[in-house]
């Protein structure tokens, strides 16, 4: 698998597809596979750049802490030594998070910025303490536990989408043998501990560059609306200068997922517009 070094560790990455970059960050257990589902379309229209971060997946997981910050340096890095200057910055999840603070840190490097799985600039108390108990729960159980996979499988889909033909234990299985590939114990938790922390709501005005903003109307982890003093998905796109807000009616957080088809849509839209 193609490695390359960065801030001197080695980065795993591939390109899909021709045409202008889309570069994807990876969320807080899925690294690059949380785009799998999404990623063969885009690929036929822009060329999609998939990387691990540090600490994930194929790439390198040295023992430090990690941060929004070191995640971010990391991405400016890889597209240095990529020959990148500038792309269209795809972040979901966790990845949102990231992107969000890319976007403020280096905004000569973004084209257009698309925001999925719920944007957040500032977590409510809700929001902290759902991040608490799946560090509590790493701690106890550990990160690939069966404990963990029905958490973040509550976390993740809708009801319905959970109650459905592809929800039950398999999504909860399929979800543990994720995180099993792409996440540790110590590097989730200071992922965890990095959202309870960011607070980006006086960066979000600095962000010039046209964004997609993306949420699922039942996502109960990054929702449409966070209680104040937080920040979510509408309060991100009403704050960004040049924004534009899509919901996804009856999908959870994972509406790659649950809408897989109305997100590839959504996205193509909004970078050929």
């Amino acid at each position: 698998m193609p490695k390359i070094e960065v801030n001197g560790v080695d980065l795993w990455h591939r390109f899909q597809g021709e045409g202008e970059t889309v570069v994807q960050i990876g969320g807080a257990v899925s690294a690059h596979e949380g785009y799998a589902t999404i990623t063969p379309a885009l690929s036929q229209h822009y060329r999609v750049l998939d990387y691990d971060h540090r600490g994930y997946g194929q790439s390198d997981r040295p023992r430090q802490t990690y941060t929004f910050e070191v995640w971010c340096d990391d991405l400016a890095g890889l597209m240095k030594a990529l020959d990148i200057d500038r792309a269209h910055i795809h972040g979901g999840s966790m990845g949102s998070f990231i992107a969000i603070a890319f976007a403020a840190r280096y905004p000569d490097k973004v084209d257009k910025l698309l925001l999925g799985a719920g944007a957040v600039a500032r977590c409510d108390q809700m929001g902290i303490f759902q991040f608490k108990v799946w560090q509590h729960i790493a701690r106890a159980y550990g990160v690939a536990s069966p404990e963990m996979a029905e958490e973040l499988a509550t976390k993740a889909f809708s009801r319905a989408y959970l109650d459905g033909p592809d929800g039950g234990e398999a999504i909860v299985e399929a979800t543990r043998e994720v995180v099993a590939r792409n996440a540790s114990d110590e590097v989730f938790i200071d992922g965890c501990q990095a959202m309870i922390d960011t607070d980006v709501t006086g960066l979000l005005s600095e962000i010039a560059c046209p964004a997609l903003v993306m949420v699922g109307s039942e996502d109960n982890l990054t929702p449409l609306d966070a209680s104040l003093p937080g920040a979510s998905a509408r309060y991100v796109a009403e704050h960004l200068p040049d924004a534009r807000l899509v919901v996804f009616p009856g999908s959870g957080h994972g509406h790659y997922v649950e809408q897989a088809e109305e997100s590839i849509t959504a996205i193509l839209d909004f970078l050929a517009g």
